[in-house]
């Protein structure tokens, strides 16, 4: 029985290269395949990521103007209390619209802005995806001035709480208590009689004035700030739309 050997011939060194550069060229190109996939993915959730904030954009401004008008009748009553007992500095009895005014003195809006996008952008590690650097930059200058506003806020409700206490050293309450038994309103400023007299205690109007007087700065200071971001919203907005080709 005949056993036939099959001599294989040893590869030339000109064949392993070519395999090896085969080999090479399809890892490679595996590679930049799942490269630009991945690209593809991240530039549509860079995208998505955008026209989401375009939304809480949309609502920061929605918020900001509709609470303009409350600072403003905010700053009205503080002035009209100034007037009031700047003419009638002893006063121990008032007319029941000036205790309505200072009731409105007491609030206004206070603003919390749609963090929904930016939460996600930050807690996911998402604003590594807005590689438009104009963009992202004025985002974080957005975000930056939010953040130095909602700084002030506190300081803002807390006086807002102690002008409250100190309207409520000041108002007669057996004065009140008539037209509250029946009052159903469910607002500061609508909780006070339209007429009639209505005495104060004077221990802590001079307090209550001073307290005012920063209030009122604050107030106006508060509002300017909350239009520059509104402005900057509309701003931002446009930008976005501009440079990620957005409706």
């Amino acid at each position: 029985m005949e056993v036939h050997h099959h001599s294989h011939h040893p590869k030339k060194w000109k064949e392993y290269i070519t395999e090896f550069l085969m080999l090479f060229l399809a890892v490679t190109l595996g590679f930049l395949a799942e490269n630009i996939r991945e690209h593809q993915i991240e530039k549509e959730r860079e995208k998505q990521y955008m026209e989401s904030f375009i939304v809480d954009l949309d609502s920061d401004v929605v918020n900001i103007l509709e609470g303009m008008p409350r600072k403003e009748g905010r700053l009205q009553a503080i002035d009209t209390l100034f007037k009031y007992f700047n003419a009638n500095p002893n006063v121990t009895e008032v007319p029941a619209i000036i205790v309505k005014k200072m009731k409105r003195a007491a609030w206004d809006r206070t603003y919390i802005r749609n963090t929904t996008t930016i939460n996600q952008l930050k807690n996911s590690g998402g604003l590594r995806l807005i590689r438009n650097r104009n963009v992202a930059d004025s985002i974080a200058f957005y975000d930056w001035r939010w953040s130095r506003l909602e700084y002030y806020r506190e300081t803002y409700i807390s006086n807002q709480k102690e002008i409250y206490h100190l309207e409520e050293q000041i108002i007669e309450a057996k004065d009140m208590l008539p037209f509250l038994v029946n009052n159903d309103s469910i607002t500061n400023e609508n909780s006070s009689p339209d007429t009639g007299i209505i005495r104060i205690r004077r221990d802590h109007l001079n307090e209550y004035l001073n307290l005012l007087a920063r209030q009122y700065i604050f107030t106006k200071l508060d509002r300017d700030g909350y239009m520059k971001i509104a402005n900057q919203s509309k701003s931002l907005i446009k930008l976005i739309k501009q440079e990620y080709n957005l409706k």
